[in-house]
């Protein structure tokens, strides 16, 4: 049960953050007429999660010995096919490393949003924690303007950390390697025993990584909503609409 619910917050903060970066510019191009002003937009709503995404790649490369460039953040050529909101150069080095360095900024977005949920709101990112308690606590503490600062903040924060494309691409071939190393394991009749502790920390860890998407998910949706209100009234009183499409190859 832990596991379906951890892969659906997972899903849902996917789709929330591909659906908030088309529609965050699709409203400032709806109410500006200029798409570049769209894409400075999202820019800037998300320069604290791009810069925790950057700076999250270049940490971790250079734990791992792997030389790295300069660290850029912005937009750089709006006219380009694919617009970056950063980027960091960093040598080429061996799938594993590479797949470590790639999925370093949703490792760090969670772990961002557990301070958060921890100093901003003294929910404790652990088992145990409950989302009944962060609305409690929000409530609470609605009338300091801290509380909307840590909810922008987790907006930011969870909108920019799953990894791009291109962080991607070393991981096929290491789930590979390591999905036939246990398959051939499992044909020479290799059982793993694992133990009872170690059960209970992976679930404890399973929980409290759920417990960080799940606040993502609840302010991201509520985010959502309130833009997608948004453009509807605009539509309504403008006429102005904006059509999205999906991209194939």
């Amino acid at each position: 049960m832990s596991i379906l619910l951890f892969l659906i917050v997972f899903v849902l903060t996917i789709l929330l953050q591909r659906w908030l970066h088309q529609h965050i510019q699709g409203f400032a191009l709806a109410l500006t007429g200029n798409a570049g002003c769209g894409l400075r937009v999202l820019f800037y709503l998300l320069l604290p999660g791009v810069i925790l995404h950057e700076l999250s790649h270049y940490v971790v490369a250079k734990l791992l010995l792997v030389r790295t460039g300069n660290l850029q953040i912005g937009l750089g050529n709006p006219r380009a096919k694919r617009v970056s909101l950063g980027s960091v150069n960093i040598e080429r080095t061996d799938p594993l490393r590479e797949s470590v360095i790639g999925v370093a900024p949703f490792a760090f977005g969670v772990g961002a949003i557990w301070l958060i949920a921890a100093w901003g709101f003294d929910v404790l990112p652990q088992a145990g924690a409950s989302l009944e308690l962060f609305f409690q606590r929000v409530r609470e503490y609605s009338n300091d303007w801290t509380t909307w600062l840590d909810l922008y903040l987790i907006f930011a924060v969870s909108t920019a950390m799953i990894p791009s494309e291109s962080d991607r691409e070393p991981w096929g071939p290491v789930i590979t390697f390591f999905g036939l190393g246990v398959a051939i394991l499992f044909v020479l009749g290799w059982t793993p025993r694992i133990p009872p502790d170690l059960v209970a920390l992976a679930r404890n860890w399973l929980d409290a990584l759920t417990f960080a998407l799940g606040l993502a998910v609840i302010v991201n949706g509520a985010i959502a909503i309130v833009l997608w209100i948004l453009e509807q009234t605009l539509g309504r009183l403008s006429g102005k609409r904006v059509e999205y499409r999906v991209r194939r190859k």
